[in-house]
């Protein structure tokens, strides 16, 4: 872990775990887009007609190609926010390894932060109460920002 991250996990754990969810969330709305753009393609008909040799073949670019050009480049930019996305729940997985020793706060934190479970969910999978789960994970966020200060002071 670098410096940077430990500051960040230190000054708010909970922000720390979150960075996988927006980016996950950014993910899914561009894959909406693209879904909008593959309705518009399929519902587009298009009779080509010469314009006299602008374009190459001497037709008009089709609203078709154009459409596919978005998603191609869209699909582009899910596939790099996919590698970050990558990068960032490595991150997580690492900085919850390192910095929570509690099996059951692990076990909290990860169904929340890498699987997106809900505090429901994690507590039929875990078999806790709703209410159990939150003061894991509060006391999970508290270990960890405990540990992420000592790191910080033991490097100075």
């Amino acid at each position: 872990m670098t410096q940077e991250q430990i500051r960040a996990i230190y000054e708010d754990p909970k922000a720390f775990l979150l960075q996988g969810k927006k980016t996950k969330e950014l993910i899914a709305a561009k894959r909406e887009r693209i879904d909008s753009w593959n309705r518009l393609a399929e519902s587009i008909t298009v009779t080509l007609k010469p314009d006299g040799g602008s374009a190459p073949g001497g037709y008009k670019q089709s609203l078709i190609e154009n459409a596919a050009c978005n998603i191609i480049d869209l699909e582009n930019e899910i596939l790099e926010e996919i590698s970050g996305l990558v990068n960032i729940e490595k991150d997580i997985r690492e900085a919850i390894a390192f910095f929570v020793k509690d099996d059951r706060y692990k076990a909290v934190l990860e169904l929340r932060y890498l699987n997106g479970y809900s505090w429901r969910s994690i507590g039929s999978r875990l078999y806790y109460g709703e209410d159990w789960v939150c003061r894991l994970h509060g006391s999970a966020l508290q270990e960890m920002r405990q540990n992420a200060e000592r790191a910080l002071h033991s490097a100075q």
